[in-house]
C-alpha cells in the first residue's frame, strides 16, 4: 500500500466528514465511497478501519474549580457582537486537523477548553478597567499542553490581547522549542531569520495556509538557541511597541532575562503603568522556577519577583500556568501578591489515545479485580550498580566500556529494531528518539555518551557488513523472551489481545526477515548526542523534518522538563528521586505513540518502578479530590486546603517548594487508606496474620454479609492495638500507622471514630466447598483473594493495581440500603450520568458514612501465585486491609515537621547541592 496515497485519502475523508461529534457509520461510509473513486488502488475496508479509529477517540469532559466572587463572563456577548472574525483561531484549527492530524475529538476539546479559559479572563478591548486574573491548567505529562495554550494564544489575539509573554522553562533548548512551535502554530513564519533566508519563503506552519491574511502578529524573540529577549533586539525589531498587532515574547525563566525584560518594559510605562496593552502571560511548567528556583547560582525568589513585577506593570493582565505537577503551586500562599490560581484551576483531560501512568504501570483510581491489563513495555533492570552507582559523585571514577551493563546494550539494540520496524510501517521519515537518563552530572553524561557511541558504532558496523552474530543478537531481541524482557513479537501480540488494542489500529506482528532487511537503513540515521549545557550537541528535529532523524539522547536536567523528544520509543532511566514532581516530569515516555506503541520500551530499576506506582496513585487520589470539589461547586482555595492535608502530599513534591511552612498538616478525613504494599518475608507475614487473628477472635458474634463476616461497634481501643502491631514496609509513607493512630485519637476526643465496623472479606467460591483456604484460631474459615503483584518489586509484595479493594462496593458493606440509595441518587444528579450503578465512594465517605463508624476491611491475599513464589512458602495468607474514614467535624490534622520528612528530600538536596549543571544567562 502506498502510504502517501493512503494519508492523502484519509485527509480528504476527514475534510468531507468535518469536525463533528458524534460521527456515524453512514458519515464514514459516504466519505469512503467518494474517496475510493479518487484513489482506486486503496480498499474501502482499510480506509474505514483507520477512520473508525480516528473518530472513536474520546476526551472526557473538563472540570473547573473557580473563584466565583471574581467571575465576570464576557465571551458569549463578545461572540454575539461579531467583534472578531477569529482569523488566528480558525487558521490554527485548520492546521491541527490537516497538518498535525489531530483527531476531531481532540480539536473539539481544545476549542471548548480555550473558550472556557478565555471566558474566565476579561474583555481585553475594555481599556477603562484595572483587572488581573490568575489561573492554572493541569494536564498529564506530554499530553498536549502546548497545543492547548497555542490555541489559547490564538483566541486571545483574536479578541484583543496585544502582548503575549510565554515563560518557557529554564533552558535555551526548551525555550527555543517552544518558540518554534508558536512560530508554526501562531505566528506563521520562521523567526530564525538566518535559516529562513535560505528558503523560498519564511512562512511555516499556519503561515502556509491561504486565506488568513488578517492574522498578523510580531515577535520580539526568535527560535534560535540564543534567540531569547534582549533590549537591543527588541529596539531593532522593525515594529513599534504601540502597534495594534499582537506581539509575542517567548522567554526563559531566568533572572537575567527577566530583569532585562522588566527594565525594557519600564521604558514604555507612564507613571509606572502600561495602559495600552492587555497582557496575557502563559507560564509553561508553572511549578518550576516561577515559585521557587533551586538551580545552581540562582536566588530562588528572584524569578518569582520579576514575574510579579511584570504583571504589576499592566492594568489588565491574565496569568495562566500550565503544568502536569501542580502541587507546588497549591502551596503558594493564598494572597493577591502571589501567583496562586485564585480565579480558576482546570483539569485538562487527555484523549483516550494518551499513554499515561495508568497504562504503563497499571495503576488506577477505581478498584477493579477483573482487569489487570497494562502495556507490557517495562523491563526492570538491576545490573547497573557498578556502572552508575546510586550515590555517585561528580568526580568519581567513570565506568569503562567493559562495564556498560547488558541492559543498556539491550536497550540500544531495541532502539535499532524499533527504527527498522517503523520503516516497515511506512514511518521512515518520522523522528525516533531514545532517552538515556542515568546521572545528574554533565561530566558523567558526556562520558556515557562516548561509551554509548562506541557500543552503537559497533552494532552499526557489524550490521553494515552483515555479521551473523550481531544479526542473531538482534533476532533474539525481536523474537525471544528472556526473564523480565518481552520480545517485540510477544509485546505486539499481548497488546493486540488486550483492551489496549483500540489505542492503535496499525499494530502488526512482523517477520524477522522483513525487519532484518531494514536494519542497514535504520542505523544510517541514528546519532548519539549529549544534551546538556557543556555539550555542543543539539536536537535538530526541525532541520530534519522532511527526512526524519533518529537520536540517542543522553542527558539529565535539560531532558527532565518540558522538552519533547520526538518519536520517543526507548527509555533507559535510573534517576533516584522519590518526589512526585521530579519523577513525573521526567516521565518523557508518557504521551502519544500512534503507529508504534508496541515498539516502546522502558528500562528502569525496580525501586523507581515502585516509586512511580506510589506517586501515580497519590496523583489519582488528588484528581479524585478535584472531581469531588467540582461536583459540589468547590473553589481553588478549597482544593488548596484539601491538597495541603492529603496524606499523599508526603510523596508529592520536594519540601523545599513548601519552604514558607515549617510543618505539613495531614488529615485522613474522608479518605480511603489501603495497604497495597506488604512485607513479603514469612516472619512478617506471620506476625500480621497473628495480629488479625488476635483482633477478630476477640470480637464475638458476627453477621454474614453475603459470604463476608461483619462485626459492628468494635471499640477504638482494640483497633488501636491492631494498628500498633501491624507491620508495613517503610516505603508505604502514605500509610503511616503511627500518624494514623494519632489522628484517630485526636479526632476521638470529640466523640468521632469511636465505634468501628470490621469486616473479614471471604472470596466467594461459586460452588459448595466444605474446606476453606484458611482458618482463624477460633475455627472461622475463609477463602483467599488473588491480587496480582508487580513482578518488579523484589523485597515487598507490591500490588500492580495499587488496590486491596477488589470492588468499590466493598466500602459500602456495612451501610444500609436507604443510605446507599440516597447516595446513588446524589451521585447521578451531580455527574448527570444516570447509568452509574453504585454511588461515588468519595461522596459516601464525605456525607453518608457516620462520623462514629469508620470501616476496617480485611482481605486475606493468596500467598502464592503465578507471579510471586519467592519467600512465599506455606499456606498462611498475606493479611491486608483498607480503612474507609468518614469526614470529620473537628478539623483535626497531624503535623509533620520538615525534619521528619528529610529522608524523602535527601535525593533532592543532593541533586541541588552537587549537580554541575550550567544554567544559561
Amino acid at each position: 500500500m502506498n502510504m502517501e496515497s493512503f494519508q492523502k485519502a484519509i485527509e480528504v475523508c476527514r475534510t468531507l466528514i468535518g469536525i463533528k461529534n458524534p460521527v456515524t457509520d453512514e458519515d464514514i461510509d459516504n466519505a469512503v465511497n467518494n474517496v475510493v473513486l479518487m484513489f482506486p488502488s486503496l480498499g474501502k475496508e482499510v480506509l474505514k478501519t483507520k477512520l473508525m479509529s480516528i473518530y472513536s477517540v474520546r476526551v472526557e469532559p473538563m472540570q473547573i474549580l473557580e473563584g466565583r466572587d471574581r467571575r465576570r463572563p464576557w465571551l458569549m456577548a463578545f461572540k454575539a457582537e461579531e467583534t472578531s472574525k477569529w482569523p488566528f483561531w480558525n487558521r490554527y484549527k485548520y492546521y491541527l486537523e490537516h497538518q498535525k492530524g489531530f483527531e476531531p475529538a481532540a480539536i473539539q476539546g481544545v476549542d471548548e477548553m480555550t473558550d472556557k479559559i478565555l471566558d474566565r479572563f476579561f474583555n481585553p478591548l475594555k481599556t477603562d478597567v484595572i483587572i488581573n486574573k490568575k489561573g492554572l491548567v493541569v494536564g498529564q505529562v506530554q499530553s498536549g499542553k502546548t497545543a492547548n495554550y497555542t490555541g489559547l494564544i490564538c483566541k486571545a489575539a483574536d479578541t484583543g490581547f496585544n502582548l503575549i509573554i510565554v515563560l518557557a522553562g529554564i533552558h535555551n533548548n526548551l525555550r527555543s522549542q517552544t518558540q518554534l512551535r508558536l512560530d508554526e502554530g501562531f505566528l506563521g513564519f520562521d523567526t530564525q531569520f538566518e535559516r529562513a533566508s535560505t528558503k523560498e519563503t519564511t512562512k511555516i506552519g499556519v503561515g502556509l495556509i491561504p486565506g488568513f491574511e488578517d492574522a498578523i502578529a510580531n515577535s520580539y524573540t526568535t527560535n534560535a538557541e540564543k534567540g531569547d529577549f534582549t533590549s537591543r533586539s527588541a529596539n531593532t525589531a522593525g515594529f513599534n511597541f504601540n502597534a495594534p498587532q499582537p506581539a509575542l515574547l517567548v522567554v526563559k525563566k531566568n533572572s537575567s532575562v527577566l530583569k532585562r525584560l522588566n527594565t525594557w518594559l519600564n521604558t514604555h510605562a507612564e507613571n509606572g503603568k502600561i495602559n495600552n496593552k492587555s497582557l496575557l502571560m502563559i507560564d509553561d511548567e508553572a511549578d518550576n522556577a516561577s515559585i521557587n528556583t533551586n538551580a545552581s547560582n540562582e536566588d530562588p525568589t528572584t524569578i518569582n519577583k520579576y514575574i510579579c513585577s511584570i504583571l504589576n506593570k499592566f492594568n489588565r493582565t491574565a496569568y495562566v500556568g500550565y503544568t502536569a505537577t501542580p502541587f507546588a503551586n497549591i502551596f503558594i500562599p493564598l494572597d493577591d501578591t502571589n501567583l496562586f490560581p485564585r480565579d480558576f484551576i482546570i483539569n485538562l483531560p487527555a484523549p483516550s489515545t494518551y499513554i499515561g501512568p495508568d497504562k504503563v504501570f497499571g495503576t488506577s483510581l477505581t478498584p477493579d479485580d477483573t482487569n489487570d491489563d497494562l502495556l507490557p513495555i517495562v523491563t526492570p533492570i538491576n545490573d547497573f550498580h557498578s556502572f552508575v552507582p546510586n550515590k555517585h559523585k561528580k568526580d568519581d571514577v567513570k565506568p569503562s566500556l567493559n562495564e556498560v551493563p547488558e541492559s543498556l546494550r539491550l536497550a540500544i539494540k531495541c532502539f535499532i529494531v524499533t527504527c527498522a520496524i517503523r520503516i516497515l510501517r511506512g514511518q521512515e521519515h518520522k523522528h525516533n528518539s531514545m532517552l538515556i537518563h542515568v546521572s545528574r552530572f554533565q561530566s558523567w553524561q558526556n562520558h556515557i555518551k562516548d561509551l554509548v557511541s562506541r557500543v552503537f558504532n559497533y552494532y552499526k558496523q557489524e550490521i553494515e557488513v552483515g555479521d551473523k552474530m550481531v544479526l542473531e543478537e538482534l533476532r533474539y531481541v525481536f523474537e525471544v523472551d528472556r526473564g523480565d524482557y518481552k520480545s517485540y513479537k510477544t509485546t505486539t501480540q499481548t497488546i493486540l489481545e488486550s483492551k489496549f488494542k483500540s489505542i492503535d489500529d496499525s499494530l502488526i506482528i512482523h517477520k524477522w526477515e522483513d525487519v532484518k532487511g531494514q536494519l542497514f537503513k535504520a542505523v544510517q540515521k541514528i546519532a548519539v548526542k549529549s544534551i546538556n549545557g557543556s555539550s555542543n550537541d543539539a536536537l535538530t528535529y526541525y532541520d530534519n523534518k522532511d527526512e526524519g532523524i533518529s537520536v540517542i539522547a543522553i542527558g539529565g536536567d535539560k531532558l527532565s522538563r518540558g522538552l519533547t523528544l520526538e518519536g520517543l520509543s526507548i527509555s533507559y532511566f535510573l534517576r533516584a528521586s522519590k518526589m512526585y514532581d521530579t519523577l513525573m516530569q521526567m516521565g518523557r515516555w508518557f504521551g502519544y505513540r500512534s503507529g508504534y506503541v508496541d515498539l516502546c520500551r522502558l528500562f528502569t530499576s525496580s525501586e523507581l518502578n515502585e516509586w512511580y506506582r506510589h506517586i501515580t496513585l497519590a496523583s489519582e487520589e488528588l484528581r479524585e479530590e478535584f472531581s469531588y470539589l467540582y461536583e459540589v461547586g468547590g473553589t481553588p482555595e478549597d482544593y488548596a486546603l484539601r491538597v495541603r492535608n492529603h496524606p499523599g502530599v508526603l510523596q508529592i513534591t520536594s519540601l523545599s517548594k513548601m519552604r514558607y511552612a515549617n510543618t505539613v498538616e495531614v488529615s485522613w478525613a474522608g479518605r480511603l487508606v489501603e495497604t497495597y504494599q506488604l512485607l513479603k518475608d514469612k516472619e512478617n507475614r506471620h506476625a500480621n496474620f497473628v495480629d488479625v487473628d488476635t483482633l477478630l477472635c476477640d470480637l464475638g458474634s458476627y453477621e454474614l454479609k453475603g459470604k463476608n463476616y461483619l462485626w459492628r461497634n468494635v471499640s477504638l481501643e482494640k483497633i488501636i492495638v491492631f494498628f500498633e502491631k501491624y507491620r508495613l514496609p517503610a516505603s508505604m509513607v502514605k500509610v503511616n500507622l503511627g500518624a494514623i493512630t494519632e489522628y484517630i485519637k485526636q479526632v476521638n476526643k470529640s466523640g468521632e471514630l469511636s465505634d468501628w465496623n470490621v469486616v473479614l472479606m471471604n472470596k466467594p467460591t461459586g460452588e459448595k466447598v466444605l474446606e476453606h483456604d484458611g482458618y482463624l484460631s477460633n475455627g472461622l474459615g475463609f477463602n483467599y483473594f488473588l491480587r496480582v503483584p508487580s513482578n518488579d518489586s523484589t523485597d515487598n509484595y507490591l500490588l500492580r493495581k495499587n488496590h486491596i479493594l477488589g470492588n468499590p462496593r466493598d466500602e459500602f458493606i456495612d451501610l444500609d440500603e436507604p443510605k446507599l440509595t440516597a447516595a446513588l441518587e446524589e451521585t447521578n444528579q451531580k455527574l448527570k450520568d444516570r447509568n452509574q450503578s453504585y454511588p461515588s465512594p468519595k461522596l459516601v465517605r464525605e456525607k453518608y458514612r457516620d462520623v462514629k463508624h469508620p470501616l476496617l476491611i480485611i482481605y486475606p491475599i493468596k500467598p502464592t501465585n503465578d507471579y510471586v513464589t519467592s519467600n512465599a512458602d506455606g499456606n498462611e495468607p498475606y493479611m491486608s486491609f483498607a480503612i474507609s474514614f468518614p469526614h470529620t467535624n473537628t478539623g483535626v490534622a497531624i503535623s509533620y515537621s520538615v525534619n521528619q520528612l528529610n529522608d524523602f528530600a535527601d535525593t533532592e538536596d543532593i541533586f541541588e547541592s552537587e549537580n554541575d549543571n550550567v544554567y544559561e544567562q
